[in-house]
């Protein structure tokens, strides 16, 4: 018996519901709306080091490429927030990062949606972030939100601080109309971006955007960047925060995306002082185990350069890790500790 493409529709988005997630939309199986803008992107060569973006990037425009026989994309999100993070001088960690790995969480529960799919006799591909898939045109194309100018996909409830899911399926569905876009004339993501990556037309420059340089990178960080990092130790909100929509932020109601005590309260220097197996264990299972120990380092030793004093040289001289890259950055964050302590001077002396 052939089921209401409806009924299946609503039973999947009241499941969704009971798995947390705060919306649900379906939009139809379609060339991306931003194709060749994509493409363009990537030619400019705005990608920077992420070169999976630029594999095979005809399939990222059409879902039917991913799956065969895709009639639909039910597009997801689910929220986070904050319940706290750490201090200024302890160097920052971007809000999606303060706890778990989104990835596994979301990936959880997306099975589940996907059984219920199959249940109705279709075909299904599950993604978080992590696919041949562009969720933002597919969010935008079902009205999960409009594309800011930000490129962040933003809503009147809650701003833009949600993960975005994807289940392609070969069931045919009734698809969400768009939304309307209300940023307006509000360029305030443009202009509180510390290093001008915001194009305003919703593309950012990885090139320079700071995430880009402390999550993704995993060389050295040219000089001109370094000082504009600041405090960040793992990626830039400046541009969520700033965001009108996002006024007032958002409770945490999945506790595991929440920053641990521990987290909170450890000092630069405790960091530091992490050993490979301390490190694995701190940052088990959560989006900054990615960097490495390595990578972490070298992003503390930035910031201690940006906002360290002359009792910071002791520690950075005395590093434990044998990397080249970390002692290249430790020794520009000494050189930028004693020249604003100090004053200009021969280093070598």
């Amino acid at each position: 018996m052939q089921v209401d493409p409806q009924m299946i529709k609503e039973a999947v988005c009241d499941v969704a519901g009971q798995l947390g997630f705060s919306d649900c939309r379906v939009a139809v199986a379609e060339p991306c709306l931003y194709g060749e803008e994509f493409l363009s992107w990537l030619g400019a060569g705005m990608n920077a080091g992420m070169e999976w973006l630029a594999r095979t990037p005809q399939r990222r425009l059409d879902p039917r490429m991913v799956l065969e026989g895709c009639k639909s994309v039910i597009c997801l999100s689910y929220d986070y927030g904050s319940l706290g993070g750490r201090s200024d001088e302890d160097g920052q960690i971007c809000t999606y990062a303060h706890g778990k790995d989104y990835h596994e969480i979301i990936e959880e529960k997306l099975a589940d949606v996907a059984e219920l799919l199959e249940l109705y006799g279709g075909c299904q591909r599950c993604y978080v972030d992590a696919g041949p898939v562009l969720e933002r045109s597919v969010a935008q194309r079902c009205g999960l939100g409009w594309r800011g100018k930000s490129g962040m996909i933003v809503r009147k409830q809650g701003g833009s601080r949600f993960f975005i899911a994807c289940v392609l399926t070969t069931l045919k569905l009734p698809a969400d109309a768009p939304a309307k876009n209300y940023c307006g004339q509000c360029r305030k993501c443009v202009e509180v971006c510390p290093t001008n990556a915001i194009l305003s037309t919703g593309l950012v420059d990885s090139r320079r955007c700071l995430s880009y340089w402390t999550i993704e990178h995993k060389g050295s960080i040219p000089v001109e960047m370094r000082p504009l990092i600041g405090n960040r130790i793992y990626g830039c909100d400046d541009c969520v925060g700033v965001c009108p929509w996002n006024k007032g932020g958002m409770v945490c109601k999945e506790l595991r995306f929440s920053m641990s005590n521990k987290l909170k309260m450890m000092s630069l220097y405790e960091l530091l002082a992490l050993d490979d197996s301390g490190f694995a264990t701190l940052f088990r299972a959560t989006p900054i185990k990615r960097i490495k120990r390595e990578g972490l380092f070298r992003n503390i030793c930035v910031v201690l350069g940006n906002i360290g004093t002359e009792k910071d040289i002791k520690i950075l001289k005395n590093l434990r890790i044998n990397s080249q890259m970390v002692a290249e950055h430790a020794y520009w964050a000494i050189n930028q500790i004693e020249t604003r302590c100090f004053g200009e001077r021969d280093l070598g002396q």
